[in-house]
């Protein structure tokens, strides 16, 4: 399935462009471009009795056009029904994940985005969802559905 968003950042939620997961939260301009430069990072986010739901600080987006790839760690069971929607725009993403199932998206940012998450896991019950969320430049030489793990995972 291939998806395509205008105007949604969702590199906000890297909080961290690193390879083990980090908390989600937003970023500074660099910070964001760091990520595109290092393919995206992992996150983590609480679910409890299987809903989350993050409200992102705006952040800096400079109007790149980026290709992504979200995806649900394998060690996770059931699916996710993912919501993300830009507040500073018209771009949305609605899917029902899987574990290990790539989903690609692309997406011109605009100057700022702020992203509202919501997720509802198939089993009503307490975990922290880790999500892949590659991002390279449209046309880039990286597949940013190919997760960076680190060493011995």
């Amino acid at each position: 399935m291939h998806v395509t968003l205008r105007t949604l950042a969702v590199a906000a939620l890297t909080g961290v462009a690193c390879a083990t997961p980090g908390a989600a939260g937003a970023q500074s301009l660099p910070e964001f471009l760091g990520a595109v430069r290092q393919g995206g990072g992992w996150i983590t986010l609480p679910i409890e009795k299987g809903t989350g739901k993050l409200l992102t600080r705006p952040l800096p987006t400079a109007g790149l056009s980026l290709s992504g790839c979200l995806e649900i760690w394998h060690g996770h069971s059931g699916a996710f029904d993912v919501r993300i929607e830009d507040t500073y725009g018209n771009g949305r993403l609605v899917t029902l994940a899987r574990p290990a199932q790539d989903v690609p998206f692309t997406y011109e940012t605009g100057a700022w985005a702020q992203l509202d998450v919501n997720v509802r896991w198939s089993e009503p019950r307490d975990t922290t969802l880790v999500v892949w969320v590659g991002l390279g430049r449209a046309n880039g030489e990286r597949d940013p559905c190919e997760p960076v793990y680190a060493p011995g995972d």
